[in-house]
């Protein structure tokens, strides 16, 4: 259910039984613009009396951003034996948590989030590669922010399923439609790597993206 989180009316009387009602908003502020007609009764003055009507206007804005945070300490996925081969690298909910919070007051509010990986190469012998499709995502559940204050984002869907493929391009993990105002979402990811063969022993780094648009 929809409701209009910016609505910002400057009405005037015009033919009797209609308020013509237009929205707009300051330049430079987040806009959502609506217009409308809405049924209007004029008022019954008193016996003996009379009575006078009196549009008012307000104006809603924000300074919130959409914005998407994630860990930035190094995290280690585990370990695993290089001639195990296909055996997978990774605890489940390995990565931390990942947050989006939206702050934009828009109607609708949509966002998706993405991630993209490098590939990840021997600190010891860096002429050694494992390409980031050798690696899953799994989103999991998807939880309220609770350090956020706000509520849980609705038409949330995991597009990642039972895991996807990392690729060095971003691609969908988290996707938000139909909901209106500010909301906010959190999960915690689980990174497997599988063991290519021929794989050479060492500790292999790379880096995990996260954005949100």
């Amino acid at each position: 259910m929809h409701k209009p989180l910016f609505l910002i009316t400057a009405g005037s009387v015009a033919a009797v039984g209609a308020l013509v009602v237009a929205s707009a908003l300051p330049a430079g502020a987040a806009t959502s613009v609506r217009a409308e007609t809405t049924a209007f009764t004029p008022c019954t003055p008193p016996t003996g009396g009379g009575c006078a009507d009196t549009p008012v206007t307000f104006t809603l804005t924000t300074t919130g951003v959409l914005a998407i945070t994630a860990p930035t300490a190094t995290v280690d996925l585990g370990s695993g034996a290089s001639h195990n081969v296909g055996s997978g690298i990774g605890l489940p909910r390995n990565f931390g948590a990942v947050a989006v919070t939206d702050n934009r007051a828009l109607d609708p509010a949509d966002w998706t989030a993405t991630v993209s990986s490098t590939d990840f190469t021997n600190s010891v012998t860096p002429a050694d590669v494992i390409p980031a499709t050798d690696a899953t995502y799994t989103a999991g559940a998807i939880t309220v922010d609770l350090g956020s204050g706000l509520p849980l984002s609705t038409g949330i869907v995991d597009d990642t399923g039972t895991g996807l493929g990392l690729t060095n391009g971003a691609q969908d993990v988290v996707t938000e439609t139909g909901f209106d105002g500010d909301n906010a979402a959190t999960w915690t990811p689980t990174i497997a790597v599988a063991v290519p063969a021929g794989a050479v022993v060492g500790i292999y780094d790379g880096t995990v993206t996260h954005s949100v648009s």
